[in-house]
């Protein structure tokens, strides 16, 4: 591999590790008053932390924000203060708020756009409705909101929120690994998005949903003359995920995550003898023992029968087996080790994944990734070659674990 192949790999590594970094960070609104705002008084909007993912979040809101306020055509400085400077804690499917108010007093009257940048992820945009005076006894619900002339001010890109971001979710790990043994390379893609909301347990405050997942997992001769692909697995499947409710208190040493059912495709997308595909229905359910925000075990077990002939690679299941076992001992916000194991139809092809991460920040660039150290030992690691056992170590960045 030449060293120019190598450079620029990592110029394309980069910005994919800075994008999907953010998967792990809360999903920040503002929310402003439901009421008309009296010129007298201070202004004050709220910052909402919200945790789309499957596990606890730990976020530092800053202390101050500084917004343009555009005022009747002219753009004004302001600054707010938080009133606390605690870290948020925040648990899956779960948010968080905190209140900020301006140090300075009001400087404009009637619709203010406020335009929050400097310490945030985005750009967040809010509006108030400031009133000179409201007359005594004055219903502050009854006053309207210029709600036509606030839709101009927020920008096209809302739309793209509200149908993609909040909708689209990491789903099993990301990584980029290389090691000594061909093929060197390895690396795995995996998101999921939220089709349809469907209706939960109310008297256990369930929350259910119906995904469309996909993972592409790639094994790659990146050292190999002209660096070409060994195999590719492409899993698109349909899941309905059904979540239950964290616990009020993170000391608790039993919780139960929930569960997914999924009809899942996987194939190499080759076809004549390298050709390899299968259809399988699966259960999974997680557990954790421990306390979500310190050290803990999951334990997610997974079952799944096949639904098509196997026609292409008969003997599949004698490899494969009819489950999985994952377990994962760490922290959220410090290591963690993640087994993988399974053992074929017969119990006698064991294989074994271990992956071993670690955090590494960097204030400068706002970025958050982890180190990575997986090993292999086992049948299976591509679908083209899953009758051949083999053994090899590589390391590299997991942006989800």
């Amino acid at each position: 591999m030449t060293t120019t192949l190598r450079h620029a790999l990592l110029c394309l590594l980069l910005p994919l590790c800075c994008l999907a970094a953010e998967a792990e960070a809360p999903r920040l609104s503002l929310l402003s008053p439901d009421t008309a705002l009296s010129a007298a008084g201070a202004w004050s909007v709220e910052l909402v932390a919200f945790n789309p993912g499957q596990t606890t979040l730990s976020y530092q809101p800053p202390a101050r924000l500084a917004a343009q306020a555009t005022i009747g055509g002219r753009r004004v400085p302001v600054e707010f203060l938080a009133g606390q400077t605690s870290r948020m804690v925040i648990a899956p499917g779960g948010f968080a708020s905190r209140r900020y108010v301006a140090a300075t007093p009001s400087p404009g009257r009637g619709l203010v756009v406020l335009e929050f940048g400097p310490g945030l992820p985005q750009v967040l945009r809010t509006a108030l409705l400031v009133e000179d005076q409201l007359a005594p006894g004055t219903d502050h619900a009854q006053v309207e909101r210029p709600m036509t002339n606030l839709a101009r001010a927020v920008p096209a890109a809302s739309v793209i929120q509200r149908t993609l971001a909040d909708r689209l979710a990491p789903h099993e790990p990301i990584y980029f690994v290389y090691g000594p043994d061909a093929p060197a390379a390895k690396f795995q893609f995996s998101f999921k998005y939220r089709l349809h909301d469907l209706p939960g347990l109310a008297r256990l405050n369930w929350t259910r949903s119906l995904q469309l997942g996909f993972t592409q997992r790639s094994l790659w001769d990146i050292d190999g003359p002209s660096s070409p692909f060994y195999d590719t697995s492409y899993m698109p499947e349909v899941i309905f995920e059904s979540l239950t409710p964290m616990p009020e208190r993170s000391d608790h040493r039993f919780t139960w995550l929930g569960y997914q059912a999924a009809f899942k495709h996987e194939s190499n997308g080759r076809d004549g003898p390298g050709s390899r595909s299968l259809n399988t229905v699966s259960f999974r359910s997680a557990f954790v023992f421990g306390a979500l925000d310190g050290w803990h075990l999951l334990v997610a077990p997974e079952v799944f029968t096949y639904v098509s002939s196997l026609e292409d690679n008969t003997d599949l299941k004698d490899y494969r087996g009819y489950g999985q076992l994952r377990l994962a001992l760490g922290r959220n916000d410090g290591p963690s080790l993640m087994a993988a194991i399974w053992a074929g139809r017969k119990l006698d092809h064991a294989s074994i994944q271990l992956d071993l991460t670690f955090p590494i920040r960097t204030k400068l660039l706002n970025f958050e990734t982890y180190l990575l150290v997986q090993y292999f030992n086992g049948y299976g690691e591509s679908l083209l070659s899953y009758r051949d056992q083999t053994e090899t170590v590589r390391a590299g960045i997991s942006l989800v674990r």
